[in-house]
């Protein structure tokens, strides 16, 4: 369950999520040049915070259809109104702290979707911007139109045992990945103040890259109170041998607010 760099599509968010920003791991295990958290996303305009809010009138039917089909929205537990801040630490890289305000489930949005606002704040800051959030796993804008990775079996609200697979491709590199959700436990086990339980998933799975074989794998959480995923744990095997990647939650706050 990692990420993918940028399609014509989707943003990827700063910490690798499940769903999003596998290859670009695939191309770190290879270069040693880019870690999961440093996948490109266009610096915002300095007014970008102040923008009109999105909606789903703003996103192209073709989008909204195609995560309806991977099961990501329109279905499981509402995404809830908080703040985090996530610490990424990367392979040859310095780490990356981001900080993300999610507005909550909204009555023009489907369920899994909610307002966000995404800060980078080090190690090189960028201001805050807007976006649609995918349950955590990635920032969708107007005029976005393509899913970077096909699902197949996810079902929310998950259970113990499921299964659900992950099929990425990209510039002719590919990574197949098979998940399994296994225990539950306190959601404060990753930060004392998240409330609920989170779910436990363990993927694995195989890939190329430019013709190299690798195997990838990773740890992700299903926070059920708040309807999003955090992968906390990566790993990549290559040639050059097995890197590894993590992420924390180092501040979190539920919050209620009327807009962002």
């Amino acid at each position: 369950m990692m990420s993918s760099p940028r399609r014509a599509g989707m943003r990827p968010m700063a910490r690798r999520s499940p769903l999003c920003a596998a290859l670009s791991w695939l191309a770190l295990g290879l270069a040693l040049c880019v870690g999961p958290a440093a996948a490109a996303t266009p610096s915002p305009s300095p007014d970008a915070a102040g923008t009109g809010q999105p909606g789903t009138a703003s996103l192209p039917p073709a989008l909204l259809d195609a995560l309806f089909a991977a099961g990501l929205i329109g279905r499981g537990e509402p995404v809830a109104a908080f703040d985090w801040t996530l610490e990424t630490k990367r392979p040859t890289r310095p780490p990356r702290r981001v900080r993300e305000r999610f507005d909550g489930a909204a009555p023009d949005l489907p369920v899994g979707l909610s307002p966000v606002i995404r800060e980078t704040l080090a190690p090189k800051p960028r201001g805050p911007h807007r976006g649609i959030g995918v349950r955590g796993l990635t920032v969708v804008q107007p005029g976005d139109s393509v899913l970077d990775v096909q699902v197949q079996g996810l079902q929310l609200p998950l259970s113990p045992g499921a299964r659900f697979r992950l099929d990425y491709d990209e510039d002719g590199s590919s990574l197949t990945q098979h998940c399994v959700v296994g225990a539950t436990l306190a959601a404060s086990t990753v930060h004392p103040a998240m409330p609920g339980s989170a779910r436990s998933i363990e993927c694995e799975g195989r890939g190329r890259y430019r013709g190299i074989p690798v195997k990838a794998g990773a740890t992700v959480m299903y926070f059920e109170r708040l309807g999003v995923f955090l992968e906390v744990e990566q790993h990549i095997d290559t040639p050059l041998g097995r890197l590894r990647g993590s992420t924390r939650v180092i501040d979190f706050e539920m919050a209620r607010r009327e807009s962002l």
